[in-house]
């Protein structure tokens, strides 16, 4: 009997994608493996993070790099490294930020619909949100640059009507003196992101191992343009332990410990994954997807279904990864959710904008005909129309 079995935890088909909640994503044997090796060994915990980040920067051809335990730990402690500056005083009084600079801008539309938000206040950040609905004009960001303004937060939503682009807010708050962080946690693929940030100028650049990486899902990295902020936020990590005011403290990232297993995981996956031909895995993904419509339509000619790929405003990320829109009435798109996570083994949907989502993200061919046939017994047995 398998650990599951024993637990009682039932396997789901995920036709959500790359969630969290769900798992994050399947992780590579060899990801496995360097786990293993290094289970049975001690190290120097704060030697593993600065060699494991050296070596993600040449990877990947850029600065700096940090692992760390998921790209939420890893947007606190870019928060927190843009307040602090890694002034070790600071550091010890963190989330009391009173007379520092800790305003953190962040464009109106990022903040619609997006929990993460939250992560700001985490550290002391206080929120000064730019714009309206009607969208974010240069002025905007300009009016709200002072000298309380400890960085802008980007949130990677592209395409995002009403922003203001990235790289428009990077000359901005640089003319200023401000810092940029970029959380762009789930925007792989197109895997050209892991770079195209900090080839913008971003100083610090969030993304999760857990989603396409293909990491352990409490893994992330940090990537950096801006080497003082990054060094400020291993400081403030996990494994220091630093004499301020001739008392040893540690600092809000201890909290967000990462595991010597976690971090090599992270770069055996991310070995894996700068070798990985995506451009044929998302050729892929996007058979998969019209073979999905074809299936529903043979058997539902009625049915409204199509492909949905970089959908504006679209918060089920990634937005290159094709996914199969059906047009429902919002009731049957609740039911169909709920009936087909009651069935054995349990198929999670999403939702989006109102419409009935399957992704190919993180679908085989064999649970994808499970899909399919599930999907058409429900709508047979409670008619869509």
């Amino acid at each position: 009997m398998g650990i599951l079995e024993r637990l009682g935890v039932r396997r789901i088909v995920n036709a959500c994608g790359t969630l969290t909640v769900l798992g994050g994503n399947r992780v590579n044997p060899s990801v496995i493996e360097a786990m293993r090796e290094v289970a049975e060994s001690f190290v120097d915990m704060n030697e593993l993070l600065i060699k494991s980040g050296e070596y993600a920067a040449r990877l990947l051809n850029v600065p700096g790099a940090l692992i760390t335990s998921g790209a939420g730990a890893g947007l606190v402690l870019a928060v927190a490294s843009a307040i602090t500056g890694g002034d070790v005083e600071k550091m010890n009084r963190l989330p009391f930020t009173e007379g520092m600079r800790n305003e953190v801008v962040v464009q109106y539309p990022h903040t619609v619909g997006n929990p993460y938000v939250y992560f700001i206040n985490i550290p002391g950040g206080k929120l000064k949100v730019v714009g309206s609905p009607g969208g974010v004009t240069e002025d905007d960001i300009k009016n709200a640059m002072s000298e309380k303004v400890a960085a802008v937060v980007h949130f990677q939503y592209e395409p995002q009507e009403g922003e203001l682009p990235l790289s428009r807010v990077i000359e901005i708050a640089h003319d200023h003196g401000v810092p940029v962080i970029v959380d762009a946690a789930a925007e792989l693929p197109p895997v050209t992101n892991l770079t195209r940030f900090i080839k913008m100028g971003a100083d610090l650049v969030v993304f999760s191992g857990g989603k396409d990486i293909g990491a352990p899902s409490n893994t992330g990295l940090i990537l950096a343009n801006n080497l003082k902020l990054l060094e400020a936020c291993r400081l403030l990590g996990p494994f220091s332990y630093i004499n301020v005011n001739g008392q040893v403290r540690v600092f809000i990232g201890r909290a967000m410990k990462i595991s010597k297993e976690d971090i090599v995981a992270f770069v055996a996956a991310l070995e894996n994954y700068v070798k990985v031909n995506h451009e044929e895995r998302l050729r892929v993904m996007n058979e998969l997807a019209d073979y999905i419509i074809s299936k529903l339509k043979s058997t539902l000619p009625r049915l409204q279904v199509r492909k949905r790929v970089n959908a504006p405003n679209e918060r089920v990320r990634p937005v290159v990864v094709p996914k199969v829109e059906i047009e429902l009435p919002r009731d049957r798109v609740r039911l169909y959710i709920e009936l087909l996570k009651r069935g054995d083994p349990p198929i999670y949907l999403c939702e989006c904008d109102g419409h009935l989502c399957i992704s190919t993200h993180t679908l085989s061919k064999d649970e994808t005909e499970l899909v399919i046939e599930r999907l058409r017994n429900i709508m047979n047995k409670y008619p869509p129309y």
